[in-house]
């Protein structure tokens, strides 16, 4: 079992259909997180390892709060990957940029919540407001080489 290492960078995204665009920038319309660690390259890093470890990775449907995620990890963290995303939830984490998530669970009135997918890029997770169209398209253009 890998355990997985506190996050900091959470990119948040919202669904997209962006047919100009190809691979995972023609679903998602990416948050602008106005931090270096999220620069220079960190997501397309991040998606290499995925995709190099692709016959690892699952997916998993969970519900939080009677809210319906898709989550799309290393099959070794699945041990741990429900309390992962409740203590994201309850903001037990430090983040370098605030995540929305918490938002999203338990509907804070306060900010209307516009995220609806999370990538962690430390330890390459990716998780979604559970949506059968995204789902299918995500798989797509997950594979490898589908940014070509």
């Amino acid at each position: 079992m890998v355990k997985l290492r506190e996050p900091y960078c959470i990119q948040r995204a919202q669904f997209s259909n962006n047919e100009s665009k190809i691979g995972i920038d023609g679903i998602l319309s990416f948050d602008y997180m106005g931090s270096a660690e999220f620069e220079f390259g960190a997501l397309p890093g991040s998606l290499k390892i995925i995709r190099g470890n692709i016959n690892r990775y699952i997916y998993e449907e969970i519900t939080i709060e009677q809210k319906e995620i898709t989550v799309f990890f290393h099959k070794d963290f699945k041990s741990g990957i429900i309390e992962y995303l409740k203590d994201l939830a309850t903001r037990k984490f430090r983040l370098k940029e605030y995540s929305d998530f918490d938002n999203y669970i338990y509907d804070d009135t306060c900010f209307k919540n516009k995220t609806d997918f999370w990538w962690d890029i430390d330890n390459h997770i990716m998780w979604w407001k559970t949506n059968t169209e995204f789902g299918l398209k995500f798989k797509i253009v997950i594979q490898p080489n589908k940014e070509k």
